[in-house]
């Protein structure tokens, strides 16, 4: 089989970041190898996306099982990020890597929201803006995230472009409140749990002044990378 009539592989930590693409894709969602999949069409181009949870131990060899029973041409790793970098504003676009994949590299040079930026992986949810500031300082990185170093390791098991797409959901010197994040959504699953955050939040109603401006600024930022992701798709399909 040529690799261009392969399916492209989409990647999304959590549903949360899933949905907008998720909503697009015909047919039900299913586990596949572990993880929570969808595939579908995009205006003729083939499809297949998973849920892969945010870092946890394990998801290393769950990627790369779910890329050995689901070939793809190529991969987006797609989602939210924390900015290091005090000039990344929420919102702001960022690729990484792009260069692994030729079409997507392409339109990222045609694009001019989109910036390339190096990623750190954090191992562990980061607790304040202080420390956030100071993990930029020390690594050099523009944003942070969780998940890049396992996908990639999967995808070169398998060999297979990996390619990042993340849009800035806290600026570098603010933070998201770690523990609502949690609560919010299951970390191996990516499975939003609205429930047990709402439940929580009935006791500690004070807490909205936290979570409001976080959700609205995850939104905002969810929306922009779902557009960027939803344009280059559409460019893809009319080659």
């Amino acid at each position: 089989m040529s690799s261009n009539s392969l399916p492209i592989g989409l990647l999304f930590p959590m549903e949360f970041e899933a949905d907008p693409i998720w909503k697009k894709l015909p047919g039900p969602e299913r586990m596949r190898e572990g993880l929570p999949t969808k595939q579908g069409e995009w205006n003729g181009v083939p499809i297949v996306s998973a849920r892969t949870g945010m870092g946890h131990a394990g998801l290393e060899s769950k990627v790369a099982g779910w890329l050995k029973k689901n070939p793809c041409r190529a991969v987006i790793l797609a989602g939210l990020a924390g900015a290091l970098d005090p000039a990344w504003e929420e919102g702001d676009l960022t690729t990484h890597q792009a260069d692994s994949w030729k079409e997507f590299h392409e339109w990222t040079l045609r694009s001019p929201s989109l910036r390339p930026s190096r990623w750190h992986t954090a191992k562990e949810i980061i607790e304040t803006g202080e420390a956030k500031l100071e993990l930029g300082r020390k690594t050099g990185c523009g944003i942070v995230e969780m998940e890049w170093d396992y996908v990639a390791e999967a995808c070169t098991q398998q060999k297979v472009p990996l390619v990042g797409l993340r849009a800035v959901s806290d600026h570098a010197d603010r933070l998201l409140p770690a523990d609502l994040f949690l609560l919010g959504c299951d970390r191996e699953t990516g499975k939003s749990t609205a429930g047990k955050l709402a439940a929580h939040m009935i006791f500690r109603p004070w807490r909205l002044r936290e979570l409001i401006p976080a959700a609205m600024a995850c939104t905002h930022a969810r929306n922009e990378m779902s557009r960027a992701l939803v344009c280059f798709l559409d460019e893809l399909a009319g080659k």
